[in-house]
């Protein structure tokens, strides 16, 4: 580190344009095989909708051994990266990285969770969770391309499959995991396969459950996040920005509720967010992180004394609808940007107020999706990429749009350049481009880079 407090790490690993490429394109090179050739033609209807969207990186987390990243992308597959044990050593040029093992999924994945006893020593502890829209979720393993096991959480009014946004092993009892629904954080054996959850909590008041999650009062929303400090004190926070805190590992009482918009900052983006995406514990059991999407900033909530925000770690550069992860390691908290840059906060929950990030560095050219850091402290692992998508794409759909309202479309006649692009970022709309441009790829109308990589850093 600088005087400048700029970070200067080692990049040792990175899987570079390997995951690149349309999300069609991804998912045909890596399972396209004879006995596959079927369901790829029963599929095509749906897929041609999506293979022009540039393929990204949604989340990477590590394993708790440390020795394996478990990565999602957006064309639908779950890819598992074990480390070579030389990845550390001094090279010339950073180590390739391939997947050990890839897990194709029928539909979008929501979230995902190791075993708390993964070790690669012992296979048969290497597991993980994953959630999956319109079906039971699933547990896998990088060893084995089948299902190990799964589990359904059906709506006792519908019937119908619901797919958790959270997923949690408590640390007390790994053979029980927790998943976050609407208005509802549900119990399941992991032994009980093809079994529903031992207990259902809601999280708001009913006329049977005037309490709530065995309290008085309650919060109403999708149990986006989940998280359970050193303490046994489970944290669940929601899309609608209610945190719920509940003792005895999440099977106690409520300790309390509160709504994230009262807390009250300094700065001017202090208040803002569109949702809970992330809940995130300090090493000492006491603050309590909340990560919003459309935000700036990260609320510091001191849950054992004043119960409201203590400080707001501002700068996070997160204006978007996309999860971007964070992570802690004792005091500090690092997270990625949309600006490819990855920010640190130092001593957290010693200052309050407004406080800036002290360290950065660049890591990537595209919006950093997620940043995590090894279980020893030393080793960083960074992911990212966004939605692009070819102008081509945005006419096809406006052409089919205007034929079915039997209106004509309108053409824009701004300027020319904007419609020589032809990929367009989160933050562009078909509307602003001519649908008569080219199909040629290049840099999106801010030009912002793809870059869609797994990166291992050495700190």
């Amino acid at each position: 580190m600088d005087d400048k407090g700029s970070l200067d790490p080692r990049l040792v690993g990175t899987t570079g344009a390997l995951c690149r490429g349309s999300v069609l394109e991804r998912s045909r090179k890596d399972f396209v095989k004879a006995e596959d050739s079927l369901r790829w033609q029963q599929s095509d209807n749906h897929a041609s909708q999506i293979c022009d969207e540039s393929n990204y990186f949604e989340s990477a987390q590590w394993s708790p051994d440390g020795t394996t990243v478990l990565t999602s992308s957006a064309d639908n597959i779950l890819r598992s990266f074990i480390l070579p044990v030389d990845l550390l050593n001094p090279a010339p040029t950073p180590q390739s990285l391939l997947p050990y093992a890839s897990h194709q999924l029928p539909e979008p994945s929501y979230a995902t969770a190791f075993h708390g006893s993964f070790d690669l020593q012992n296979p048969s502890s290497t597991l993980f969770l994953t959630s999956i829209r319109a079906l039971p979720i699933r547990l896998l393993s990088p060893f084995s391309q089948s299902i190990v096991a799964s589990y359904p959480l059906v709506s006792l009014t519908t019937e119908r499959y619901i797919a958790p946004h959270s997923l949690l092993f408590p640390l007390e009892n790994p053979n029980h995991f927790f998943a976050g629904s609407e208005s509802l954080v549900s119990t399941f054996d992991i032994n009980r396969n093809g079994q529903g959850p031992l207990s259902r909590a809601p999280t708001t008041p009913s006329r049977r459950n005037r309490g709530g999650i065995r309290g008085e009062v309650g919060m109403k929303g999708i149990v986006s996040a989940l998280a359970i400090s050193c303490e046994g004190l489970l944290a669940a926070g929601t899309f609608s920005r209610w945190i719920g805190l509940y003792d005895g590992h999440g099977r106690g009482g409520t300790v309390g509720i509160f709504k994230v918009e009262e807390g009250e900052g300094e700065g001017e983006d202090a208040a803002t967010g569109n949702g809970t995406t992330q809940v995130i514990w300090s090493s000492c059991g006491r603050y309590l992180c909340v990560v919003e999407r459309g935000s700036n900033g990260i609320g510091v909530w001191d849950v054992r004394g004043t119960g409201r925000r203590l400080s707001w770690l501002r700068g996070r550069m997160a204006q978007t609808k996309q999860r971007l992860g964070v992570d802690i390691l004792g005091s500090e908290i690092w997270a990625g940007g949309t600006d490819g840059m990855v920010r640190v906060w130092e001593n957290l929950g010693m200052a309050e107020g407004d406080v800036s990030p002290t360290r950065q560095f660049h890591a990537h050219d595209d919006a950093v999706s997620s940043t995590g850091l090894h279980p020893c402290g030393s080793v960083l692992a960074t992911c990212s990429g966004q939605r692009h998508f070819p102008i081509s794409a945005y006419g096809a759909l406006d052409h089919s749009e205007d034929g079915k309202d039997g209106s004509e479309s309108e053409s824009d006649d701004g300027d020319e350049n904007s419609a020589t692009q032809s990929i367009l970022s989160p933050d562009s709309h078909p509307s602003d481009v001519s649908s008569s441009s080219t199909d040629s790829f290049a840099f999106s109308p801010i030009g912002r880079k793809i870059d869609n990589s797994l990166r291992i850093w050495a700190l």
